[in-house]
């Protein structure tokens, strides 16, 4: 966008370009992010974010989710599990505290949110990354049970790192566009390559998603989302489509890994602490 107050002579004021409604979208969505993280630990209601995208609920509880693939409140909590991650390793601060911090008034309602999204109780997360915060996460990952690629189960490509510097990444098929609890079914693969996924016996319409980090990345790097762990993302286009055992499954579906962006959900799962704790269910073969 071209500042009014450095623009060439010859251009007049009037005659700047108006921003585009992608633009300004997100540049809204934004501005309601960086309020929602501002404000991580004080009630916020669905008429705070929009005020501060300068929209109305409605419009903009759609765009936001149109821009992020999760509703505001998906996000607020996806933001506020990334912190209390973040605190549980970097700080003493007990896990009460924490949860205040992060805006939960009911401890119980922490513990259970963290429980369900993260894969495991906060004191039990601490106790688990204390121990290995220095370890390569590809030591880790590569105690994933290995399974047998039959073709019963999805399978696709995933792209290479855009730095293309040697990493490890985790695909895995989730209930939602956001990359929290544990995967109904994932691989584990060094990009670029082909992944093939476990079946799922559950029928339903499941997100494709991707971590890459750093070959070298250590545990406590990768659970604090430090830049040092060299985190790339990625996601299908599309849903992955599971009809059900015996049905055909989808095949080709395709991830780019990319930067991560302000408006993508927090990675909630800890990946590499499941894979130390004998790995999630139906794990993938890791393919090299």
């Amino acid at each position: 966008m071209i500042d009014a107050d450095t623009m060439p002579p010859s251009l007049p004021r009037d005659r700047l370009p108006a921003e585009s409604t992608a633009e300004i979208r997100a540049r809204s969505i934004t501005s309601a992010i960086v309020a929602m993280r501002e404000n991580l630990g004080e009630p916020q209601e669905l008429t705070d974010a929009a005020r501060a995208a300068l929209m109305s609920p409605f419009h903009f509880h759609r765009v936001f989710r149109m821009m992020t693939a999760a509703t505001p409140g998906r996000f607020l909590t996806a933001m506020r599990m990334a912190e209390a991650k973040r605190l549980l390793l970097e700080t003493d601060l007990s896990a009460t505290e924490i949860s205040i911090t992060v805006g939960y008034s009911s401890f119980g309602t922490f513990t259970s949110q963290f429980n369900r999204l993260v894969g495991m109780p906060p004191g039990r997360f601490r106790t688990c990354a204390a121990p290995l915060a220095d370890v390569p996460v590809r030591l880790l990952l590569d105690q994933l049970p290995q399974a047998e690629d039959d073709g019963r189960g999805p399978c696709g490509w995933l792209s290479s790192r855009p730095d293309h510097s040697p990493g490890i990444a985790v695909v895995g098929l989730f209930p939602s566009a956001i990359a929290q609890e544990i995967p109904k079914s994932c691989a584990v693969i060094e990009p670029p390559g082909r992944v093939a996924l476990p079946p799922v016996a559950r029928r339903g319409a499941y997100a494709a998603l991707a971590v890459s980090v750093e070959a070298s990345a250590t545990v406590f790097e990768v659970l604090t989302e430090s830049a040092a762990a060299g985190l790339y993302v990625g996601a299908a286009p599309e849903p992955i489509e599971i009809r059900g055992p015996g049905m055909p499954m989808p095949t080709d579906f395709f991830i780019a890994l990319r930067e991560p962006r302000i408006t993508d959900p927090s990675v909630l799962t800890a990946f590499p602490l499941l894979a130390a704790g004998g790995g999630p269910p139906r794990s993938g073969r890791r393919a090299t």
